[in-house]
Formats: C-alpha cells, structure tokens, sequence
C-alpha cells in the first residue's frame, strides 16, 4: 500500500482525525503510525531505526488503551531495552490503538509538524515489503506519540529537480530564481525565494502541488504525481510535503 492509499485508510478510523490536528499544530510533534493486527512485530525494530536518525530519545512507554495482544507487545518491546510505565507524562513514547472501519493492508508511516515522512530506509524497506506481501489485512490501527523529539533537521543548500524518475535539474536555495519544465501534461513553476522553493504553476488536475507550503530542509520533497515531478532538498531521509 502506498502513503497515499495508507492516509486514506487510516483516515476511517474515528479518532484519527483530532489526532492528526494535534499532531500538525504541536511544534516538535512526531507520530508514527502502524496498520496491523500485531504490532509487536514491527514497531521494535522501527523504533530502533528512528533511534539511529536521532529522532527518538529514551527508552519508556505506556499503553493509552487496550490492545488485544498488547502482553505480547510489551513483551517484545522490553526485550530491545524498552521499559513499561504506567505515568504518561514520564515516558518517551505513548502507544494508542484504533480500529479501522475496514480492513487494510498493513504498512505504517511517520509524520512530523505535519509533515510526512519517509522512513524507508535500507533496513525499514525490506520490512515495508514483508508487512504489504505476506501479513493478512489488517483491521487495527496502532499510533506511537513520541516526546522529548530531538531537533536536528538542517537547511539545505539546493534542490532536486526529477522528471519520470531522473533527476535533470541542479537549483540552488542560496538565489531567488524561477523554473518552468515542460511535461507531459502541461508545465509545472518552481520558485526559489529566501532559501525557499515551492510549485508556483502546474498543469496537473490535482492542484495539491500548488498548495504545498515551501521545502527549505533536508529532507523535504513536494511530489506531483500526475506530471511525474518531484521537487527535492537533498537529506538522508525524506519529508514529504505533499504527495499531489
């Protein structure tokens, strides 16, 4: 399941909505979420990779609410290092758990201040692959509140210009400078102004590009689909902005 299929399932659970608005307007908020009947089977080693990005401090947790197989889940997170504490305001990561108003095909997707992003590294790809091809559907919706998120996005120098997935144009963020590039369905703007680039014309039937608010940080990326364009600040990992 790709994001854009992930964010319209989880769109059907009935807390999500509030949680998401939460998420987007608390500076430093980060949320991961996960679909799947058993989430202690990805969620430690997730958590060990946002651990190596420097995302995730500490090692505590707490269950807002029930889960049905939540002793195995706490099992299996003491085991990497993790300890169980009943107090939310003392650990770092707080786990709730929704159920989906349809089945789904697990996945799991991490957002920041709002913003998507890709964590599939490496290591989190090949377990992506695993949850999408061999798990049944899945009808649970887990999300990981994090606290104390460390800070450590940088601002970029350039950006990434992709058409049909090639890279064709070098921009630099440290000049204010307009772009247009022809594609198959039209032409799509980019504008560059103090350290910022945004989409400032597309030819795409979504519009969703245009919309997308200016990527200046590593990491960040703003992708149209329909004209087979992606806008992206060189990073390790990838923020999505918006996926148009």
């Amino acid at each position: 399941m790709d994001r854009r299929g992930f964010f319209k399932t989880i769109l059907s659970a009935p807390l999500f909505a509030p949680l998401l608005l939460s998420s987007s307007s608390s500076k430093g908020s980060l949320q991961l979420y996960i679909v799947a009947d058993s989430p202690q089977l990805f969620l430690p080693l997730i958590l060990q990779e946002l651990q190596n990005y420097g995302l995730v401090s500490g090692f505590t947790f707490t269950l807002l609410n029930p889960h049905p197989e939540e002793k195995d889940l706490k099992r299996s997170l003491v085991q990497k290092g993790w300890r169980y504490m009943s107090k939310e305001n003392r650990v770092a990561a707080a786990l709730s758990f929704n159920i989906l108003r349809k089945n789904a095909s697990p996945s799991f997707t991490l957002i920041r201040n709002g913003k998507i992003w890709d964590i599939r590294s490496k290591r989190l790809y090949p377990l992506w692959k695993e949850m999408n091809n061999r798990h049944s559907l899945s009808t649970w919706l887990t999300q990981v509140s994090f606290k104390g998120v460390q800070e450590n996005i940088c601002l970029g120098n350039s950006v990434f210009i992709y058409m049909d997935g090639q890279k064709i144009e070098n921009v630099s963020l440290k000049k204010n400078s307009f772009s247009s590039f022809r594609t198959k369905r039209g032409k799509i703007s980019i504008v560059v102004e103090n350290g910022k680039a945004w989409v400032s014309e597309s030819s795409c039937c979504h519009r969703i590009c245009l919309l997308s608010p200016p990527v200046s940080s590593a990491g960040e990326r703003i992708i149209c689909a329909p004209n087979h364009f992606l806008l992206e600040v060189p990073g390790s990992h990838s923020i999505d902005t918006s996926i148009g």
